[in-house]
């Protein structure tokens, strides 16, 4: 999996010890979570079951998510960045992200999807699609300042457990072949 640099930002994969960071930072926290589609964590022991989980699929080759830590401070994840479905013989990827709280409206989440984007585009993926709750129009924001458009409404379950319905919108961005993806 590569490790991604922007001017802020290091988002590599995630790690043994990872699970204390993701607790305190976005897991345990319910406003993170409200319009996740995950229930917020009550224990680290949940927290320490999700890491186990994204370790093992990386293991087995998805290299499509990543932790965010800030420059200074690799050992420290702030939020994460992942391809949550792909479609259509692997040319359409649906990204999902979430931030700490605390990191919130400083442009870091809409730096590492920007990020995200570039590279699933040098992947050979030619759409990145999101959606969002409608009532959380700041994570509309962070899709449009990436380039994304608004394409439409759509249903999906509130919340992994549930059968509890709700709107989203759905925005994607379609990749320009008259920039240069460079494989690396």
């Amino acid at each position: 999996m590569s490790v991604l640099l922007t001017e802020r930002l290091r988002l590599r994969p995630f790690r043994d010890g990872d699970a204390e960071a993701m607790f305190r930072n976005w897991t345990n926290d319910e406003e993170v979570a409200r319009f996740c589609r995950w229930y917020r964590h009550k224990e680290l022991k949940s927290t320490k079951w999700l890491l186990d989980l994204y370790l093992r699929e990386a293991a087995e080759g998805f290299d499509h998510r990543w932790g965010i830590t800030l420059l200074e401070n690799d050992d420290e994840v702030i939020g994460s960045v992942e391809v949550v479905g792909v479609k259509n013989h692997d040319q359409n990827a649906e990204i999902g992200y979430v931030m700490a709280r605390r990191y919130w409206n400083k442009g870091y989440t809409t730096e590492a999807v920007k990020a995200v984007i570039e590279e699933l585009f040098r992947c050979g993926y030619t759409v990145v699609c999101g959606r969002r709750h409608t009532d959380n129009p700041a994570s509309g924001r962070v899709m449009e300042k990436c380039g994304m458009h608004f394409t439409g409404m759509d249903r999906e379950v509130r919340k992994y457990t549930e059968y509890d319905m709700c709107d989203v919108m759905v925005y994607e961005i379609v990749r320009d072949d008259n920039k240069m993806y460079q494989q690396e």
